[in-house]
């Protein structure tokens, strides 16, 4: 007996809540999830502490492949969903290649590496021996999000699973009961323990279910998205209220000021825009909803990239990675396209739409040495001229419809100055400190016009104070006066105190500007 098709199709359903986001924050996740889950069954199977997946090691090798595709892979034709959602494919991203070994553990070979932006490592790497961190499981709940999907994803994971009853049962404390002892028997004993379900989650979908629990037959899911899951349309990819945050909605106003701005810039054949302000004036926010709504919501024609001082071109443009071993014919490392490149290649299969490379914390990293050559050709009058890149010696060309957004703090100190050279390829918009958009979020959220009027004081005075300015994103969900308590004990207090570091009257000033904010008995709870 197997879980029936109609159980595995909405815990299926229900697994794209490990994550809001539409892009590689969900990705990141169900692969990390994807190798642990592997991992721990093979340590199980062999008795083991640790794998040797080393390039001799080739039964072991694809055993792990194999356990890989398992977790994600909707048919025996390996047509597989990289994140729970969309994407079916049949790339075999899943495999033990060199993508692996250098990002997907907590140490590669020789190394400890963090890679900001995603989620912590659950594997350590000792040469070529995987085994699974110590605090791997805490890290589910706490970085993965798992405590939202452990439900449906313990049933989606045993959807292959015979049950090896004669009957089928129906009360959830029994079903309970068997889909613990299957993951006990599948995995490690501390990863069969966090899997196991939550017993009101499982009540609860097995409630909403119209048919018996368990089928004779295994279920066939080849066709799983696109006949039971809502995948996105050109027309609705970012619409659904449900599957995407706020944030990745394609819901910006058509006459909003900065769209205009933008849209008559690219019109004039603008290829790059930088989006400048201090923190809080919504620059990454601009930049994400300005692209959504020049690509009607299409994802698929957006990415994203945030700089840092450790980024490079390697990591950018392209790089040389480790696919063999010393005995091994194949070549010790080959030359591998990222991220600018990649989205270069999809552009030029669809030369009729505009792509979008949104770069956060644009000089954070060093600008000019992470594009390297690229500098001179994603300027406009470069664009589809062909060159050599220097790893990989292939013949290379920047598309025209590639179009850069990028952000950046230009009163950071502890970033790069932009060179002339890279400055001049990009249109700048500044997004200063805005008293009328402060104005419109306190009174969207309720707030009393009395208050209102006291932070725009606040506000108008910091900032005349600031040297740099003080953006007003800060007071974007500010409902009642805990926020702005909670806001100024744990946020601004530190920012302030830092900014007035020699100029104590300009900090009492604002504090007592703030105070002014509050009742009472709020003001005795400001630190």
């Amino acid at each position: 007996m197997y879980l029936s098709r109609e159980l595995v199709v909405k815990a299926y359903g229900q697994l794209v809540d490990i994550d809001d986001t539409a892009g590689k924050s969900r990705m990141e996740k169900v692969s990390g999830i994807r190798y642990l889950l592997a991992t721990s069954e093979l340590l199980k199977k062999h008795n083991l502490l640790s794998l040797d997946l080393c390039v001799d090691n080739r039964e072991l090798r694809k055993e792990f492949v194999d356990a890989v595709a398992e977790v994600i892979c909707i048919d025996s034709e390996k047509n597989y969903t990289k994140d729970f959602f969309t994407d079916i494919g049949k790339h075999k991203d899943f495999g033990v290649g060199s993508n692996f070994f250098t990002t997907r553990l907590a140490n590669s070979r020789a190394q400890e590496i963090n890679y900001p932006g995603r989620p912590s490592s659950l594997l350590k790497l000792n040469q070529e021996n995987i085994s699974i961190l110590g605090d791997a499981c805490s890290k589910l709940t706490t970085d993965y999000s798992l405590i939202t999907i452990k439900t449906p994803l313990s049933i989606w994971i045993l959807r292959n699973t015979n049950f090896n009853i004669e009957i089928s049962i129906s009360e959830p404390a029994e079903i309970l009961e068997l889909i613990k002892q299957k993951l006990i028997h599948k995995y490690t004993q501390e990863v069969a323990d966090y899997l196991t379900p939550n017993l009101v989650e499982l009540s609860s979908i097995i409630g909403s279910l119209s048919e018996p629990l368990f089928e004779t037959e295994q279920s066939i899911l080849t066709s799983l998205l696109v006949k039971n899951i809502e995948v996105p349309t050109e027309d609705n990819y970012i619409d659904s209220s449900e599957a995407n945050p706020h944030v990745m909605k394609n819901d910006l106003s058509d006459d909003d000021e900065i769209l205009l701005i933008v849209k008559k810039l690219l019109e004039r054949g603008s290829k790059g825009i930088l989006f400048s302000g201090p923190p809080g004036t919504g620059k990454t926010w601009y930049a994400l909803k300005i692209a959504l709504k020049l690509i009607d919501g299409n994802i698929n024609r957006l990415d994203r990239v945030q700089f840092h001082p450790s980024y490079s071109y390697e990591d950018f443009i392209e790089g040389m990675v480790s696919t063999g071993s010393i005995s091994g014919s194949e070549p010790l490392f080959k030359a591998k396209d990222k991220t600018f490149v990649n989205l270069c290649n999809v552009a030029k299969e669809d030369k009729d739409n505009a792509y979008f490379l949104i770069i956060d914390e644009f000089t954070r990293g060093d600008p000019s040495k992470i594009f390297g050559e690229l500098l001179t050709y994603i300027e406009a009058d470069y664009r589809d001229l062909k060159f050599i890149l220097p790893y990989s010696e292939k013949e290379f060309s920047v598309p025209h419809n590639i179009i850069l957004f990028a952000t950046m703090n230009p009163y950071d100190k502890s970033v790069v100055d932009l060179d002339a050279a890279m400055e001049r390829r990009f249109d700048v918009i500044e997004l200063p400190p805005n008293v009328n958009t402060l104005t419109y979020f306190l009174s969207n959220n309720g707030i009393k016009k009395e208050i209102v009027g006291k932070v725009i004081t606040f506000f108008n005075r910091l900032n005349s104070l600031s040297d740099h300015g003080f953006g007003h994103t800060y007071f974007k969900n500010m409902k009642e006066e805990e926020d702005f308590i909670l806001l100024w004990n744990h946020k601004l207090r530190f920012q302030l105190e830092e900014m007035f570091r020699f100029k104590e009257n300009a900090y009492k000033e604002v504090r007592d500007l703030y105070l002014e904010i509050l009742s009472e008995q709020g003001k005795d709870k400001l630190q």
